[in-house]
């Protein structure tokens, strides 16, 4: 089985921007069985959410705590209710037997229950009861019903199914007498995951008012070895900030064997040993936004969504398509079954580009400019909307089943991109579900704060060609290509070089898109340099090549008063990329020779081995191009004399991912 977490408030539904994290909506929680079967407990304000992931017709089984609004007044707008294919069993407590006709009795709600179109069969429950339901596989369900310490009366609902155990306790007050304590601890015998109401902490506990402290229930959990526990019932007035407090002390019990978190609204888990949902503080998206001001090349900020994105949906793999014309091209790829995180970006060199078309998923995102949910791409009938391509799968063995595609839009609808999450993974990390209506909204608000900074980092690659466009209107041999290919190469050598050393993923990412944006520019100085000089066919003279070579200061002041984004690197690249590992290199610094070693700036020793590399395989008007191994071998034979010996051999570790980048930018 598996649960959603559809509201989680208690007493009183409070939408407010302190309460937009942990969810603002009354208890109801959905419980999905292996085979199917849908059960709901409680019909709070959350219930009309379900709404997003049922069918037209089906048959769910509602069970209802008490009578209290906040428990009940989702059912005005629960779709089953209104459509005649659905059928709907109402499980209510027995001293409730009007509850429905009440509440549909036009008085409150303008809709009279003889009005409803489902098929609504009313069953009156209560304390004691064992109800058993025959499920689709041939199995059995067992829901054992609880009395609850609640004012009123209130009922708590004990589900056994699929070999777990699930606990629902409805609104139920732990207090020190010791009968309501031996109930309780009944009522947690043998549970796998308990969902429960922990309105109060010690604190701030309100005797008599029918609802309960964390801390009570962690105690009575730890007594009968309870797997995982998850705090609902909020009251209305505990905010994000606080609830975040209290999921930071919850960690600290995990050490005794309980997983306890605080419940959040969208929050899926399946009732499991060491299944344990995925929490995030409040400050999550305000982190993530913040993080993405610090990124100024557009392929690390859609890196940085896909992880996001991933993040937010527990998704096991994910693509990004950038909108090219009629054309999507692949820039970004993500699969923790095929490899690790840290080589994901060998894969954004892949040549694949699809039509905005229906012959592929992403194709009909960016066609329709509208997201798409599939539970399981391989069950799409004649009548879907696109179709799904899975020759990816057949060549590595993957299997794709879920899948959720988001368009991406600057602020004039232009479309950016599409970014595709595949397979929603359980807890356990091993069992693929369908992504739910409420992982896509909070993609989709991700995409949406994110695209600024896409278009910032699109500007920024736009201004960078704009450079190189100078660049290439006075030096023939200088081309978009060429530029890309060095950045590209660049980042990788200096990948492996970071590897080698274990330096922290974070400043390794933040380092490489830097680098790869300044490696990009490292010849601009050469718009200073006299067009005669630059397009001489043969070989430079002496007064020529001294010249020639002042581009590399030129180029470098041109960026020394610019603050520090890739400034400071491109200022390095561009100063000293002719710098040589013996210190035969150029410029001479102040000092009065050239730099030498380990003294010649990281970013400039990697960016001169991608240079000469890429000039050596590339065609000029004075040579023809070295083959690959002609050039491999002038780079051994180079080690310890132009280039720095150890990143030569980086780039022979990553010679296989830069022959990509070559097929990524011909020319």
């Amino acid at each position: 089985m598996d649960f959603i977490l559809r509201g989680v408030r208690g007493s009183l539904a409070n939408p407010n921007p302190f309460n937009k994290h942990y969810g603002a909506n009354t208890q109801c929680i959905e419980l999905r069985l292996g085979s199917g079967e849908l059960f709901v407990f409680d019909a709070g304000t959350g219930l009309q959410s379900i709404n997003r992931d049922l069918p037209d017709s089906g048959e769910c089984r509602l069970f209802i705590s008490h009578a209290h609004a906040d428990h009940v007044l989702g059912l005005s707008f629960f779709k089953p209710m209104y459509l005649k294919d659905w059928n709907v069993h109402i499980y209510i407590p027995s001293w409730q037997p009007n509850l429905l006709e009440r509440w549909f009795d036009g008085t409150a709600f303008p809709v009279h229950f003889s009005l409803l179109q489902a098929n609504i069969s009313i069953h009156l429950i209560e304390a004691g009861a064992e109800l058993e339901f025959k499920l689709g596989d041939d199995k059995k369900a067992l829901v054992r019903v609880f009395s609850a310490n609640h004012p009123g009366g209130g009922l708590a609902f004990k589900v056994f199914a699929d070999e777990e155990v699930f606990l629902y306790s409805g609104d139920h007050e732990i207090t020190t007498d010791e009968d309501v304590r031996l109930q309780t601890s009944g009522m947690l015998q043998g549970v796998t995951v308990a969902l429960v109401d922990a309105a109060y902490s010690r604190l701030d506990y309100k005797k008599g008012w029918g609802h309960s402290a964390w801390e009570d229930w962690v105690d009575l959990c730890l007594e009968q070895k309870v797997n995982s526990l998850i705090l609902a019932h909020h009251a209305q007035d505990k905010d994000d900030p606080s609830l975040d407090a209290l999921q930071e002390t919850l960690k600290e019990y995990a050490v005794q064997g309980l997983h306890a978190v605080v419940g959040r609204e969208g929050m899926r888990c399946p009732v499991g040993r060491g299944a344990v949902p995925v929490t995030l503080p409040s400050v999550w998206l305000d982190g993530f936004i913040d993080s993405l001001n610090h990124v100024k090349e557009e392929g690390a900020v859609w890196d940085r969504l896909l992880s996001g994105a991933r993040t937010l949906t527990n998704a096991e793999a994910g693509n990004i398509y950038l909108s090219e014309g009629e054309e999507m091209v692949f820039v970004c790829a993500h699969n923790d079954f095929l490899f690790p995180r840290d080589t994901a970006h060998r894969y954004a060199y892949a040549n694949l580009r699809l039509l905005r078309s229906p012959d592929s998923i992403v194709g009909q995102v960016a066609l329709s400019g509208v997201s798409m949910n599939l539970p399981d791409v391989r069950k799409l009938g004649p009548d879907a909307p696109c179709a799904f391509n899975d020759s990816l799968d057949r060549k590595t063995g993957y299997i794709t089943q879920s899948v959720l595609a988001v368009p991406v839009f600057n602020h004039k609808r232009d479309l950016l991109g599409v970014a595709e999450l595949i397979n929603s993974l359980a807890p356990d990390g091993n069992t693929p579900r369908p992504f739910t209506e409420n992982m896509r909204e909070e993609v989709e608000m991700l995409v949406s704060k994110a695209a600024a900074y896409l278009e910032i980092s699109r500007n920024v690659r736009r201004n960078i060609s704009r450079l190189m466009g100078m660049v290439m209107m006075r030096d023939p041999a200088e081309t978009e290509a060429h530029a890309q290919r060095v950045g590209a190469v660049a980042s990788e050598i200096y990948q492996r070089w970071a590897e080698r050393r274990a330096e922290p993923h974070a400043a390794r990412s933040h380092y490489r898109v830097r680098l790869r944006l300044a490696a990009m520019l490292h010849d601009l100085g050469k718009t200073g340099i006299p067009e005669e000089i630059l397009k001489t066919p043969g070989k430079l003279t002496d007064d020529e090549l001294e010249i020639m070579r002042k581009h590399a200061v030129l180029g470098a002041g041109l960026f020394s008063a610019e603050p520090q984004d890739i400034s400071d690197l491109a200022t390095e690249v561009i100063h000293h990329h002719h710098q040589k590992w013996n210190g035969q290199g150029y410029p001479v610094m102040p000092e009065g020779k050239p730099l030498a070693g380990a003294d010649i700036p990281l970013s400039a020793r990697v960016t001169a081995l991608a240079d000469v590399f890429d000039a050596l395989v590339s065609p000029r008007c004075y040579k023809v191009p070295f083959t690959w191994d002609q050039a491999m071998e002038t780079l051994w034979k180079e080690s310890g004399e132009h280039f720095d010996p150890e990143l030569v051999e980086c780039f022979f570790e990553a010679k296989d991912v830069i022959a990509l980048i070559y097929e990524r930018y011909p020319g």
